[in-house]
């Protein structure tokens, strides 16, 4: 397990003495053991701030990169252009395409009007409309490729790590970039059957980092594990932190 993170601490969960209580229980993050005057037991773990979304970026077509000014760390809003492909074969292929789909859509609506007044034969107009139908597919597929040379943010998040240099040739679905969503993250913490058996999502966690022991953060439980992880006997304790600044760091 993972005792020393960028951004570890301690975990400490509290644990009712009194069976009929109630009320939600408090889970808490401190760097050190401690007993309230209430009878509120802790104990102590490590946890792990998780990304809240993690998605490897690729293209879906292919090409030499032509646009890369990225760094691990640089924040994009959502749409705006990561990575380019150089798009002027694209360009070339959706001129040539748009070209043969206008030829194709008049030549359509000359027959339809002539087969309307029956001045000429069924097979001949569905030849005609095959053939609009499959330049208008190719048109429509041209034009889809060249907007798939610009690899755009999916939301608003940061640059994780970069898998390719500028000017590289890259293939379709390559992974390009991993892409990061910070604003909230993902605190997982190994925890023993009793505190597994006795957290709900209903309940919060109040965390205490190391660099910042004076500061408590809040986060909610949203799932406990039904059953032990492979390599140990503890259950995953999942909870979320809000983290809309950003000042945070998963690791």
């Amino acid at each position: 397990m993972k005792i020393s993170v960028l951004l570890a601490a301690l975990l400490l969960l509290f644990s009712c003495t009194d069976k009929d209580s109630k009320q939600s229980q408090d889970l808490i993050v401190k760097t050190a053991q401690a007993v309230s005057a209430s009878g509120i037991k802790t104990t102590e773990f490590p946890f792990i701030a998780q990304p809240f979304r993690t998605s490897e970026l690729s293209f879906r077509v292919g090409g030499p990169i032509d646009r890369l000014d990225v760094y691990a760390g640089n924040h994009y809003k959502q749409g705006s252009i990561i990575a380019e492909i150089d798009p002027r074969d694209f360009h070339i292929r959706k001129e040539r395409a748009e070209a043969i789909y206008h030829q194709a859509k008049a030549e359509f609506e000359r027959i339809e009007k002539l087969y309307e007044k029956n001045n000429v034969s069924a097979s001949t107009y569905e030849k005609t409309k095959a053939d609009y139908t499959t330049a208008k597919t190719a048109f429509d597929t041209a034009s889809n490729e060249l907007g798939d040379t610009r690899l755009t943010a999916p939301f608003d998040g940061y640059v994780g790590e970069v898998y390719i240099e500028k000017y590289q040739d890259v293939k379709p679905a390559q992974p390009v970039i991993s892409f990061i969503d910070i604003n909230r993250l993902k605190i997982e913490i190994y925890v023993t059957q009793n505190i597994a058996f006795a957290s709900h999502p209903t309940d919060s966690v109040r965390i205490y980092f190391d660099a910042q022991p004076d500061k408590c953060y809040k986060a909610q439980i949203v799932e406990v594990s039904k059953g032990t992880t492979r390599n140990n006997l503890s259950y995953l304790l999942t909870a979320v932190l809000p983290n809309k600044e950003g000042k945070l760091l998963a690791g």
